[in-house]
């Protein structure tokens, strides 16, 4: 079952239920039984803090550390990525962003929404090296040692800045010996990845968000980026 979750006072005019789709008040939801794991929950035409608000206090009870990806891809590009965490968690500390690729590496093995690859995760760096002078390129260097130490069996980590993450001839001018395009981009925070998100879906770029850290299935798009909605069921459906 799909259960897409809406606010009545901003959707009024809904479709009907049927054997596939439930429509849920976010008020309704929090009373609404039966939903289980193999279902979905989608965010519909509702403020995001209204929707995480009643899906956190309906299936997290035990507090477990929640993010968010957002999948790309392009029809006119050989390339998928994933973003994270750009609508969440707003200035992720060093051990937040460690939690941060762990949902996101759990996520992909869980849908294979990337396939069955290993991951190359990048840490992003604008500095591109390490600079004691730059926090944020120090603590992106910490964490591609940290990761690679604590996940270095699940996937490979990296950290540079985005072109490098997104183009060979970038790598290459730079000198970068990273063989493929990066498949998780983390950033330093919400400020940098909103920026992130927007601007490749005002280029052509399909993406699509998704909740993690829950045993639960959960899109969670912008409210601009709706229309997408039936697409990111199907990249998670079982």
């Amino acid at each position: 079952m799909i259960y897409h979750i809406y606010d009545k006072t901003k959707l009024t005019d809904i479709p009907s239920n049927d054997t596939n789709n439930t429509w849920l008040d976010f008020n309704e939801l929090l009373v609404a039984n039966g939903i289980s794991n193999n279902d979905v929950i989608v965010k519909e035409l509702i403020n995001s803090d209204d929707f995480l608000r009643a899906v956190l206090r309906k299936f997290n009870p035990e507090k477990r550390f929640v993010s968010h990806c957002f999948y790309f891809e392009n029809p006119n590009v050989a390339t998928r990525f994933i973003v994270s965490d750009a609508a969440l968690n707003q200035f992720p500390d060093m051990p937040t962003r460690v939690k941060i690729v762990k949902n996101a590496l759990d996520f992909c093995k869980n849908t294979k929404i990337l396939g069955d690859i290993r991951p190359i995760v990048t840490f992003l760096n604008h500095s591109g090296h390490f600079n004691i002078k730059n926090p944020t390129a120090c603590t992106s260097h910490l964490l591609v040692t940290e990761c690679s130490q604590t996940m270095g069996n699940l996937a490979d980590f990296s950290d540079f800045q985005l072109d490098c993450c997104l183009s060979e001839n970038a790598r290459k001018i730079k000198k970068i010996p990273q063989n493929r395009n990066t498949d998780i981009i983390i950033v330093n925070d919400i400020n940098e990845g909103n920026s992130i998100v927007k601007s490749f879906l005002l280029n052509g770029w399909h993406g699509y968000g998704f909740l993690t850290g829950l045993d639960m299935r959960i899109v969670l798009n912008s409210r601009a980026n709706l229309s997408e909605n039936t697409n990111a069921i199907a990249k998670i459906a079982k």
